[in-house]
């Protein structure tokens, strides 16, 4: 066996781990979500309770796609991180896309490989980011077109965009704390990992940018 290999039994552990920590996570953002709603106290229409459901589905369907990716990595404790995000939004977008709501997506970039024990919060960071551009870019109906890239920069970090042509945010919305469940989940995950966040928007549409740190990062290099 190679001597750089864990034993079988170790393996899986490891994968069992990981996935309880996934479920434990879903669940937790499942319950803010309920609390969210149980605070705003109104009825909600039955689009705006489809919008919940397809959020509830796409963050399964990020971290089953998280989970599928890991489990056939052959990198050892890296991940290239723009490869996993064409799987993770094709899932998104199979989520979301229909007749009523076209998604486009245009990938950018250099490959940019972070260390496997940050994945699955920059994925849920990416899948939130991702959900609010096809959910809001267009309000009435209009195909979207987003952008997303990675690029290496001269100081270590990363730098993750992802970019729509929609409306933008509305006026006097604060993106430091204003927003629903998918900007506190962008924040907090953020926070934790001590990452910077930057959102602007304007008349041609909403731009997130998400610096990752030099620690995060396993190498970067063109594709």
């Amino acid at each position: 066996m190679d001597q750089f290999c864990p034993p079988p039994s170790d393996l899986a552990a490891e994968a069992n781990h990981r996935v309880a920590n996934s479920l434990a996570l879903l669940g937790s953002l499942v319950r803010m979500q309920a609390r969210s709603v149980g605070r705003v106290g109104k009825a909600y229409s039955g689009a705006e309770i489809r919008f919940m459901f397809d959020g509830i589905t796409a963050r399964i369907a990020a971290i089953g796609q998280l989970h599928r990716m890991l489990a056939h990595n052959h990198h050892d404790g890296v991940v290239g991180l723009n490869g996993h995000l064409r799987e993770v939004v094709s899932a998104l977008t199979a989520a979301y896309s229909s007749d009523q709501r076209q998604v486009r997506v245009e990938h950018r970039g250099v490959e940019c490989l972070v260390l496997t024990k940050y994945i699955q919060p920059l994925t849920l960071i990416l899948c939130e980011t991702l959900t609010n551009a096809m959910k809001y870019a267009h309000p009435a109906g209009a195909a979207a077109q987003i952008r997303i890239g990675c690029d290496a920069r001269e100081d270590g970090t990363l730098r993750v965009s992802i970019a729509d042509d929609g409306v933008g945010l509305p006026e006097g919305f604060d993106p430091a704390k204003d927003g629903g469940i998918g900007f506190q989940i962008i924040r907090a995950l953020c926070a934790d990992m001590d990452a910077g966040l930057e959102i602007l928007s304007g008349s041609l549409g909403l731009k997130v940018v998400i610096t990752i740190p030099a620690a995060l990062v396993a190498n970067a290099r063109t594709a």
